[in-house]
């Protein structure tokens, strides 16, 4: 069983091995994503802080529209950080004329927030070296692999199954460190001599030795590196499999967890969108903003849950909704939110996703929680820091692991090289 263990960690972390160094570099830049953006384009997500209170976010949002009457603004951040730039999502409208979707060349618009002025535009998910568009690029690195949209869902399927087998071999890697078992240690899993003994030959698996040549040195660092970073790698690798392959991730869960997927979720209303898409709803943006806040305020008094912070506004032409999300006590992150859906037409409440721990299934916690650790949106700088460096951890992991083999390989050839010679002679 061991030499079949051996086997496919050593082809797993072969076949896995550019793919990890790829994930696990654009990870480390990904985990400061935002901080990387502004630094690599201060021109375009910046401003000077002024004495002056910024323009309203309502405000902003006319201004932004009216730059383009071929675009639509998707929606509207209700929180705009000191010194940064207001950033609006944009998709082309359809020309009357011929109904086809004008031709933009890009899909977000950032501008001052103090004056409404344009600061510039660009094509966030394009495959471009461009500076403006290096960011989304090292994103879609780590989501999809930057394959061309022509290659469907290539990209997250490749990812996904690397995933699988990465989870696979997060049981077989840490089981190859563990010392052979002893005739004389037949008692070692009890307490006493015999499981002191068997731990004291595990110890040196976590340990780098120094003074030895480079050959053991890079074995000590792929094993060692690998038992300490353990608990993170199965949060990436489990993680990756809800992320790209949920057809493999949703059935395991479910076999051990309670998923809210399995009973109808608490929605008032999940059936209703429109025949056809509701370009032009009869609530404007600013209607719909206090209508938002209403049905919150409603919401947060039969649900028992206090309004901390708004975060966004936004609108679905395809359901015909406005989606109005705040940041509420019972949300456990700030990425998340709480968030109400309303008619576009009449306001009236269609759906509430409320965050609150003690209502959802334990899996859907979990998976929560793992999605949060991979993302560092959780416990702030510290968080990324740590997901930073794992990501480097994780390329270093997978670069050690190929050379391991390289010079095992290399070294089994000189032997039989030896040998032959040795007969030959």
């Amino acid at each position: 069983m061991r030499r079949t263990f051996v086997l496919w960690h050593r082809y797993a972390g072969l076949t896995m091995a550019l793919f990890l160094v790829i994930e696990g570099l654009t990870g480390s830049v990904l985990a400061f994503y935002e901080e990387f953006d502004r630094w690599l384009n201060p021109q375009l997500l910046t401003v000077r802080v002024r004495n002056t209170a910024p323009l309203d976010p309502l405000t902003l949002h006319e201004r932004a529209e009216a730059l383009d009457p071929r675009a639509y603004i998707k929606f509207i951040e209700l929180q705009q950080p000191p010194g940064r730039a207001c950033s609006f999502g944009v998709t082309p409208k359809k020309d009357p004329a011929t109904g086809k979707e004008y031709a933009l060349s890009y899909n977000e618009l950032l501008l001052d927030p103090y004056t409404g002025e344009k600061l510039g535009s660009r094509m966030v998910g394009k495959v471009s070296l461009a500076r403006e568009n290096i960011p989304s690029l090292i994103l879609l690195l780590h989501t999809n692999l930057a394959m061309p949209l022509s290659t469907g869902r290539a990209g997250p399927w490749i990812l996904g199954v690397v995933a699988v087998v990465w989870t696979i071999d997060c049981f077989v890697a840490p089981y190859l460190t563990l010392p052979l078992r002893r005739r004389s240690d037949s008692r070692y899993r009890s307490s006493g001599p015999a499981a002191a003994g068997w731990w004291r030959r595990w110890k040196p698996s976590w340990l780098i030795k120094t003074g030895v040549g480079n050959q053991r040195l890079n074995y000590d660092l792929h094993r060692a590196a690998g038992l300490w970073m353990w608990p993170m790698l199965f949060v990436f690798a489990w993680s990756g499999v809800a992320f790209t392959l949920p057809q493999a991730y949703m059935p395991v869960m479910k076999a051990f967890f309670r998923m809210s997927t399995d009973e109808t979720m608490s929605m008032d209303d999940t059936s209703f969108a429109p025949a056809k898409p509701l370009e032009v709803p009869a609530l404007g943006w600013r209607e719909a903003y206090a209508t938002g806040q209403k049905l919150m305020r409603e919401a947060s008094v039969q649900h028992g849950f206090a309004m901390q912070e708004e975060k966004r506004l936004f609108y679905d032409p395809d359901l015909g909704v406005y989606g109005y999300v705040i940041h509420s006590s019972v949300d456990l992150n700030t990425w998340d939110g709480t968030i109400v859906l309303f008619d576009g037409n009449t306001g009236a409440l269609r759906s509430l996703s409320l965050r609150a721990p003690s209502a959802e299934a334990r899996g859907d916690v979990i998976t929560r929680w793992l999605i949060w650790l991979h993302m560092a949106a959780v416990f702030g700088r510290p968080m990324q820091i740590v997901v930073c460096a794992m990501g480097f951890g994780v390329a270093v992991l997978s670069a050690t692991g190929v050379i391991v083999w390289w010079l095992k390989r290399k070294s089994a050839h000189w032997h039989r090289q030896r040998v032959i010679n040795a007969r030959g002679s």
